[in-house]
């Protein structure tokens, strides 16, 4: 496929709905846009705690996006067309809060922020479509946050999944030892290696030694 075919197929993405081609060539040829590959042997493409100096947007292939906690890690698969961390451009801290790092083959959309500042100005749609996503997604936190407090040992093991999960898709690979997951969630290791097993026969999870794979 030719490069200024690629660049059209942008504005297919979620984010870059209703800009035009010929806005989007414009970006292409001002430098403030580029398409750039991804190669799984190429390692991070995002670090936890690295500056955010680019809007990137996922265009094709997946990625793993790894949270780590004190003494957990979770990595999450995310599926292309997605955005990574869009409100970090507008944090305090402009800091990344994931690890992000190709699994398979892609391509991603690069966009330098001054960049997207300036089409935020000249486009309202854009802003819409950014601003849908940020409120979106910080409805999804209000309302975990407002929900019941779990019930019983194996609510709470899903409610941690839940506050500590940056995507609504699956699978996610949480890597914990079966004493940390009990002092988390305030209950015994039996009743949390038992509420465990519960939910694997429900299909929920897979469990191995000091690793849980979450399906649904």
């Amino acid at each position: 496929m030719k490069l200024r075919d690629l660049y059209i197929r942008a504005t297919s993405l979620p984010l870059l709905q209703g800009l035009s081609a010929e806005h989007i060539l414009q970006m292409q040829e001002r430098g403030a846009m580029r398409i750039i590959s991804m190669e799984p042997e190429e390692g991070d493409i995002v670090v936890e705690g690295q500056f955010c100096k680019n809007l990137i947007l996922l265009m094709e292939g997946t990625i793993a996006c790894t949270t780590k906690g004190k003494d957990w890690t979770l990595t999450e698969e995310i599926h292309a067309p997605e955005v990574i961390e869009e409100e970090t451009l507008w944090s305090l801290s402009q800091a990344y809060k994931h690890t992000y790092t190709p699994i398979t083959e892609g391509r991603m959309i690069i966009v330098d922020r001054h960049h997207v500042m300036h089409t935020m100005m000249q486009f309202e749609i854009f802003r819409i479509n950014l601003l849908t996503r940020m409120s979106t997604r910080l409805e999804r936190k209000e309302l975990l946050s407002r929900r019941f407090p779990p019930r019983g040992t194996e609510e709470k093991i899903l409610h941690f999944i839940h506050t500590i999960s940056h995507t609504t898709t699956f699978p996610k690979s949480l890597h914990i030892k079966m004493t940390t997951l009990a002092d988390i969630v305030d209950d015994t290791r039996l009743n949390v290696s038992h509420a465990l097993r519960n939910l694997q026969q429900q299909g929920m999870l897979t469990l191995s030694r000091g690793h849980i794979i979450i399906h649904n």
